[in-house]
């Protein structure tokens, strides 16, 4: 019935289009239940921001990769600092890193954010004795997404089938929905080591450690 997610526009009236998405979201709520919510503030938040729980985002292999990614970024840019330092002397960096996340198809992530992205900032103090520097930094994550309905051409939706993107773009054009923007942030420390040996400065050992600042709310 709704196989037609390769045209801009569906040709059904709104009320039809918003029952199709009121369906969607009660009986989505059995199986993904924050895609069911999220669903449902696209219909009712007037485009108020979401905060996703750090505890759930994390809970996908697609976020901490994204993250991982970041990290190893900063980590080879930290080993070249500390490479270039002299013995007894300090640097200061400063960085960001962004890394696009695509959900796998079937989690619950793909179903409130098919792609995203993660930026990284950063800030570390590298200090060089001897053939060892010390690293120490914070780097804070924003995780952020719009909920726009407006990337690809349809969506698979259990019970429903193949529902076509353009009914989201429709919903907000006769203000039955709004867009709104999704994120969270979380900060993490690194505490890390590296170790020069011989002539070359090319060879030794880095040894770091990410650990994440935990707040109340998760």
């Amino acid at each position: 019935m709704f196989f037609r997610g390769f045209r801009r526009r569906t040709d059904r009236p709104a009320p039809e289009l918003v029952a199709l998405f009121r369906s969607i979201i009660d009986e989505g709520r059995r199986v993904h239940p924050i895609a069911g919510d999220f669903l449902e503030h696209f219909m009712d938040g007037a485009g108020a921001s979401r905060t996703l729980s750090l505890r759930w985002l994390r809970s996908f292999k697609a976020i901490r990769r994204a993250e991982r990614k970041n990290h190893r970024r900063f980590e080879r840019q930290l080993e070249r600092e500390a490479r270039k330092l002299g013995d007894g002397s300090s640097t200061w960096v400063r960085d960001h890193w962004d890394a696009r996340i695509n959900a796998f198809i079937g989690t619950e992530l793909f179903y409130v954010s098919r792609m995203s992205l993660l930026r990284s900032e950063g800030s570390f103090t590298l200090t060089r004795t001897g053939s060892e520097t010390q690293v120490s930094g914070t780097v804070r994550h924003h995780w952020f997404d719009p909920y726009d309905w407006d990337r690809g051409r349809w969506v698979y939706i259990p019970k429903h089938g193949f529902v076509p993107i353009a009914v989201g773009r429709e919903l907000v054009d006769v203000d039955e929905a709004r867009n709104f923007l999704m994120e969270s942030r979380h900060v993490q420390t690194l505490e890390g080591t590296v170790r020069e040996r011989g002539r070359w400065r090319r060879r030794g050992r880095a040894e770091f450690e990410w650990s994440l600042v935990r707040t109340e709310r998760r």
